[in-house]
């Protein structure tokens, strides 16, 4: 059984042992083989680029002369500034300047310039027609379509039709550069003189070069005369396009080593196939092993022994098969996994924020540090509905991914680390593990918000709460960034909000934006011209006292109902124009606003329109001006005690009933509320400018009784004239 074993061993692993010996010596001649290709190769490939540069700076040279002198050469300019060729001085100058540098450059082989202007050429030695000249398809075809490259390929050139053409290849330029409209200048090279040139650089007897032009034609082949060759390296100029191709001629040992690989290729390949034909032969053998691996894989795997006539038939497909379960299982796993480890880390997050921190439950498997400050930022995007959510979704994804990125890149210099998670699609949330307290936290988060406002399309407002010293703190941290950023109304967006900025912002009187809002909605409804003074009033008081928006919107929400109020006691024709085109804006506009800017010119636009849809309906009653004379002259005699609605029918003629029924729909107030508006007004005044009386200040503003005046004050203002004397005196004394 040893034996059988034995047997079975070695006529297993002779084939392997074979097709590896193959293999190796197969290897070892042809590395020797590649090794010599590989610095033939590098050698040839370093050779032509040698030569390539150099041919490459001889025409720069040639080209940067050109430039040089179309740029900076005045001779140059005026000769293609000249309209005809009277000028002889000028021509005379233009050929011996050019004549010194063709001497300067002997590469040079001649040169001509051609003036659009009155279709001239000149060639340094005669000035002749563009029809007349031999080189005139050339010129056209320049002018029409221009090159790519500077540099043409190898063409055939003479000057007069009596000399014999030459092989040249021509450097053009349009006179402007940036424009070309005045003309060409054409220097050619002569190929002859550029074939010696490269023929210096080489030995012709061990190696040889061919160059080629932009189209594939030949500007240099080495005669084939001297023996076989061989392509090691090729090359393209970057600067004219050309190609050039370098190779060694006769290399007798490459040969030789090449043909012996080949042999023993060939020798190897008839072991290998010996080789596989002894696996086929003992893998026959031995195919026990494998049938049973697959029955294994199919009885215990899959548990399908209904299907073993199946896999008889294919058992390396069916092994495949198990392999590729595998696999995708896995890819499975690790999916879900990674989306397993984002949830915790997002849920742990989360936790924090929100103040459901339980120690270390989480922790252990995030890289968080242990004793450093941290600070939490919120950065929110400032306008989405204009800016933010007019782009795709995908486009806001791609926007969210550059915030967060730019956001973590600044923050690395100068924090340990730093955490950061959309808790909603405007605001990223960041958690910044700082190295020390204090690491300019106010500078980094306003380069954020600069370079935003300067590269994305939309800006952000960033508020910061205070700096808190354990994890335990973050959530106390998170909610004062929230707080500040209830600020961005009043304070602004496009910036940083601090914690500390916030709660300066909160020392503010209610009851005096109450007040402003009463004024507003009575000055309106009244019909003055005030109303728009009261409205700035108002919006000046909550920039002072610095509101947060949610205030701002409960003021806002007041604001609308009062208005509602008040515009419904007036006329239902005032009540109809307010319902049907201002009161649905004005509340959407309470609600969905950004900044308090927007919603004071929104609200202001909204107002002012309800204003002309009133004059326009007061314009077109019979009494509107008469009830405005009414309105007058109450405000100017209010002092007369006598002032009455008798009084007033008898001064405008008018019936007293009547006259109060037109005074309730032009002004939305009765006659008689409105009079004790304007003599409490007055005397509130007088109240606290003089130190009279009671009595005396009531009498001045129409009261002949005390009392009344007492009643009247009480009614308007709450409180009664001593009182109110006493309280905005303390007030102002304070």
């Amino acid at each position: 059984m040893n034996k059988t074993w034995l047997h079975k061993m070695i006529w297993s692993y002779l084939p392997i042992f074979f097709i590896i010996f193959s293999f190796v010596f197969f290897l070892f001649f042809q590395t020797l083989v590649e090794q010599n290709n590989k610095n033939t190769r590098e050698s040839s490939k370093v050779f032509i680029r040698q030569l390539l540069q150099s041919v490459d700076v001889s025409l720069k040279s040639v080209d940067y002369m050109m430039i040089r002198e179309i740029m900076n050469n005045k001779l140059i300019a005026d000769f293609f500034d000249e309209k005809d060729d009277s000028n002889v001085f000028l021509n005379y100058e233009v050929v011996k300047k050019l004549t010194a540098l063709k001497q300067e450059v002997p590469l040079i082989d001649s040169f001509y310039l051609v003036r659009y202007s009155d279709g001239l050429v000149y060639n340094g030695n005669v000035i002749r027609d563009l029809d007349e000249f031999e080189d005139a398809a050339f010129i056209r075809d320049m002018q029409s379509s221009g090159t790519a490259s500077p540099w043409t390929d190898v063409r055939t050139y003479r000057e007069f039709g009596f000399q014999k053409s030459k092989e040249v290849v021509s450097l053009v330029h349009q006179v402007p550069l940036s424009l070309g409209s005045q003309g060409l200048f054409v220097i050619n090279v002569s190929l002859s003189s550029l074939q010696e040139m490269i023929m210096d650089m080489y030995d012709s007897q061990t190696a040889f070069v061919n160059l080629y032009g932009l189209n594939g034609g030949p500007l240099f082949i080495q005669d084939d005369s001297a023996g076989t060759r061989k392509v090691l390296a090729d090359i393209s100029s970057e600067y004219t396009g050309w190609k050039a191709e370098s190779g060694v001629t006769n290399d007798k040992l490459l040969n030789t080593v090449s043909s012996f690989s080949s042999v023993w290729l060939v020798l190897s390949f008839i072991v290998f196939i010996a080789g596989i034909l002894c696996i086929i032969y003992v893998s026959r053998q031995n195919y026990k092993p494998l049938e049973e691996l697959v029955l294994r894989i199919n009885d215990d795997l899959f548990q399908e022994k209904h299907s073993l006539g199946r896999v008889a038939a294919n058992e390396f497909a069916f092994i495949e098969s198990a392999i590729d379960n595998f696999s995708e299982q896995s890819k499975a796993f690790r999916k879900e996994f990674e989306q397993a480890a984002l949830h915790r880390k997002k849920t742990f997050f989360t936790e924090l924020i929100t103040g459901q921190y339980a120690g270390n439950a989480h922790r252990d498997n995030l890289p968080l540090p242990s004793h450093e400050p941290l600070n939490v930022l919120i950065i929110e995007i400032d306008n989405p509905e204009q800016s933010f959510f007019r782009f795709q979704a995908r486009d806001q994804s791609l926007f969210k991914f550059v915030l967060s990125s730019v956001t973590h890149e600044m923050f690395s210099p100068h924090a340990s680390s730093i955490w950061l998670e959309w808790t909603s699609s405007l605001q990223l949330t960041g958690i910044v593990f700082l190295h020390e307290p204090n690491t300019g936290m106010e500078d980094i988060c306003q380069s954020i918000v600069a370079w935003v406002h300067k590269n994305l399309k939309f800006t952000v407002t960033l508020g910061m709460g205070e700096q808190a010293e354990s994890l335990e703190d973050t959530a106390e941290a998170y909610k004062e960034a929230l707080e500040a950023l209830k600020f961005k109304a009043v304070l602004g967006s496009n910036r940083i909000i601090l914690h500390q900025e916030a709660q300066n912002a909160t020392i503010k009187k209610s009851n005096k934006h109450l007040k402003a809002i009463h004024s507003l909605v009575q000055t309106f409804r009244c019909n003055e011209e005030g109303w728009r003074d009261s409205f700035r009033h108002w919006f000046d008081g909550i920039r002072t006292c610095r509101l947060s928006k949610n205030e701002i919107i409960e003021l806002g929400r007041y604001f609308i109902a009062h208005m509602d109020l008040q515009i419904s006691s007036v006329s239902n024709d005032h009540y109809e124009i307010w319902t049907n085109s201002s009161l649905l804006p004005a509340r959407q506009i309470i609600g969905d606003f950004d900044t308090l800017d927007e919603l004071q010119q929104t609200l202001y636009r909204i107002l002012e329109e309800f204003a002309e849809r009133l004059a326009a309906l007061r314009g077109g009653r019979q009494y509107h001006h008469l009830m405005r004379q009414v309105r007058k002259y109450i405000e100017e005699h209010y002092t007369n005690p006598e002032l009455s609605l008798d009084f007033l029918s008898d001064r405008f003629s008018i019936n007293a009933k009547y006259l109060s029924q037109l005074f309730k729909e032009e002004f939305g107030e009765n006659f008689l509320d409105f009079l004790a508006d304007v003599r409490i007004r007055h005397a509130k005044r007088w109240l606290l400018e003089q130190s009279g009386s009671i009595q005396n200040v009531g009498e001045r503003v129409g009261y002949a009784n005390a009392a009344t005046f007492r009643r009247a004050f009480r009614r308007v203002e709450g409180i009664s004239p001593v009182d109110y004397r006493k309280r905005n005196t303390n007030e102002q004394t304070g």
